[in-house]
């Protein structure tokens, strides 16, 4: 389904493959469901005809751009190249990126209830680490937000890596923009912080989580994080399993793409260890500082 240009969805993704996952497939289709207009920005490679032609089929615009800037850097390139009387024109921007799998389809119930609320801003969850923010892998922007969130993104400065650009761009927008007068809100509000919350949001049947708890890409120091803060259960738990048996995932969902690039045997046992070295020394440092303060 075509949607109205002046309603903007702006899903950046990187990928490696020449083939689109079903999972950016599956969110784009539903995505389309709103009537919004929706680019797909993501790093310029060769992509198969399967993947043209499911652009095609579905009137989404193809944007590649340079990988860096992570997805503030693609939405970043897209804003630049369109004109600013184009820019202007927009009624309403949406910004999302591919670090969250949508197991539900569950878009045009969420830009409802995103329409419904009287903030300028609205995204999924937030944050108070830092700095009270919203989260930006899903970002609802009304006209009152849509020109000064786009010009504070066109011109401050990319962040340098991943932890640079959270402060600088996620972090920085939501306070800039409040220090500006705007109203932002999420929909999903958490007792416990909410990098903690996913079994309890999936178990809600909210229909989404995060990629990094299905790929188990933590770092060291992200997983101690997790263990100072007795949020372990959050980080090790079988995500796959438990979507399967928590989430309600779409019967058309293919539980198969929570897992996309699959993983073999070797792989799992490569993780399994990696974390079990992680807690070894968890516990370790954990000890001599205890030993320390003595």
């Amino acid at each position: 389904m075509s949607g109205t240009s002046l309603k903007k969805v702006l899903y950046a993704s990187f990928q490696t493959g020449e083939s689109l996952p079903g999972y950016i497939r599956y969110a784009l289709e539903g995505l389309c469901q709103t009537g919004f207009s929706v680019v797909y920005l993501t790093n310029g490679r060769d992509l198969d005809a399967s993947s043209h032609a499911f652009l095609d089929s579905h009137h989404i615009e193809l944007f590649f751009t340079e990988n860096h800037g992570y997805d503030f850097g693609m939405w970043r390139r897209y804003l630049t190249y369109t004109a600013q009387f184009r820019r202007e024109e927009w009624e309403r921007l949406v910004l999302i990126n591919d670090s969250v799998i949508y197991f539900q389809n569950r878009f045009v119930k969420i830009f409802s209830a995103a329409e419904e609320m009287s903030a300028d801003m609205i995204s999924l969850t937030e944050n108070s680490e830092v700095a009270p923010h919203l989260q930006s892998f899903f970002l609802y922007l009304k006209p009152s937000a849509i020109k000064p969130f786009c010009e504070r993104l066109l011109h401050e400065e990319e962040g340098k890596n991943f932890y640079d650009t959270v402060n600088r761009m996620e972090i920085g927008s939501s306070v800039a923009l409040r220090q500006a007068g705007l109203s932002l809100q999420a929909l999903i509000h958490t007792p416990k912080p909410v990098l903690f919350s996913y079994p309890d949001l999936i178990a809600e049947k909210h229909g989404f989580v995060k990629r990094k708890f299905l790929q188990k890409r933590w770092t060291r120091g992200e997983a101690y994080f997790f263990w100072d803060n007795q949020a372990g259960e959050a980080l090790m738990l079988d995500y796959p399993r438990w979507i399967r048996e928590k989430g309600a995932p779409d019967q058309d969902f293919d539980l198969k793409w929570l897992e996309e690039p699959p993983k073999n045997s070797r792989d799992r046992l490569a993780d399994s260890l990696r974390f079990a070295y992680y807690k070894f020394r968890w516990i370790l440092s954990a000890w001599k500082a205890k030993r320390k303060s003595a």
